[in-house]
């Protein structure tokens, strides 16, 4: 009988539910709402919000005035937030902590006269955000474009530079770029800034894939981080997929017909229901069971169950941020606690009472009604 491992950390990331968590809370107050750019990477979700009343633009001149506006994830550059003040917009900002602080870390090191290298997708609007807080940068998708630039532009490699990465970028290119900077370049600052949630990602999905005679990655095809789990796993096991729902996987039975054990993960924009609707289709159509001889479609409902407001909750400190810190509770979702819930002293600071990996106490505020973070105090 086959086994069936789901990685841990498959499915939404922390910006991710973090975003439509506050898309939902905002169309439930006035509506419409619009954000620029789709919100989330997946067809699926998009269709969903769409119908909550929360609508894409391409640019902010297609806003009238006084629109309330979201900032998905991915981030703007500095201009975009003068564009939106200007048409006198309501402004939400969802940007990622993570992507938040490449910002800083790009701004604060072109004021100090540095050019800014950026390895990263030239097209991603996460990239693009990056470089629009910044005076003077270039994109690399990879180490060869990285050194053929050096080579072609000698004159570079004497420049000050400082190096950031984009959050979903594979930590395989990151150390290659970051070797052919060390060598090439005169003492370059190296910030590495892939999200630790994208690491444990890629990191379980190797892992997954090494161990599994089938691999299947759920997500949509334009996310880049989905694509990035695919590339990984395929690099490890001859017998990836690459699929956005169950649908997807209709007539693909053969790929896992008498394998040993089946490996699954999704990208950071694939929702929780999507891989149950995988996992329920598989059981139906042969019998599977998980690593722990147990039945995978309970299994999987175990990892998605939600905790209720008002409930009392023991969790690990998994990441201290500038304005929440996030715990592990050991289900689905993610929960974060605002700063301003830590304390009423003005005095307080987060950094000298909370330390990663500590186990603290809390209370649920607040579960969202679409995968969602879970609001602590």
């Amino acid at each position: 009988m086959a086994k069936i491992c789901v990685a841990r950390t498959a499915g939404f990331c922390f910006g991710v539910q973090r975003a439509v968590e506050l898309a939902m809370e905002t169309a439930r107050q006035c509506r419409p709402v619009y954000t620029l750019g789709p919100l989330i990477h997946n067809a699926h979700v998009i269709a969903r919000l769409e119908e909550a009343g929360i609508f894409s633009v391409d640019q902010p001149e297609e806003l009238s005035r006084g629109a309330t506006v979201l900032i998905r994830a991915h981030g703007v550059a500095r201009r975009v937030y003068e564009q939106l003040e200007e048409r006198g917009a309501q402004v939400l900002d969802a940007t990622c902590p993570f992507v938040e602080k490449i910002h800083r870390i790009v701004e604060q090191e072109s004021r100090l006269g540095r050019d800014i290298v950026v390895i990263g997708s030239p097209q991603h609007p996460e990239v693009e955000g990056i470089c629009g807080w910044c005076e003077h940068s270039a994109v690399f998708a990879d180490e060869q474009q990285l050194q053929q630039a050096l080579q072609e532009a000698p004159e570079k490699t004497k420049r000050a530079v400082s190096v950031v990465a984009q959050t979903t970028m594979r930590r395989e290119t990151w150390k290659k770029c970051v070797e052919v900077l060390k060598k090439m370049c005169t003492n370059p600052e190296i910030f590495d800034t892939i999200c630790s949630a994208t690491d444990e990602r890629q990191q379980e999905a190797r892992s997954l894939a090494g161990q599994s005679d089938c691999m299947i990655v759920l997500g949509d095809r334009h996310s880049a981080n989905t694509r990035r789990l695919y590339e990984i796993s395929a690099s490890l096991c001859a017998n990836a997929l690459l699929a956005e729902d169950a649908a997807d996987l209709n007539g693909a039975a053969d790929r896992w017909r008498g394998a040993q054990k089946i490996g699954i993960t999704a990208g950071a924009s694939t929702p929780a229901w999507i891989i149950k609707e995988v996992t329920e289709m598989m059981s139906e159509a042969t019998k599977f069971e998980t690593e722990a001889g147990e039945n995978f479609a309970e299994m999987l409902e175990g990892s998605l169950k939600t905790l209720n407001t008002g409930d009392k909750v023991t969790g690990i400190v998994t990441q201290i941020g500038q304005t929440e810190i996030h715990v592990d509770l050991g289900v689905k979702q993610s929960g974060y606690i605002p700063i301003s819930e830590m304390s009423d002293d003005p005095a307080y600071k987060v950094e000298e009472n909370v330390h990663v990996g500590d186990e603290i106490e809390a209370i649920v505020m607040r579960v969202n009604d679409m995968e969602g973070t879970i609001a602590l105090s």
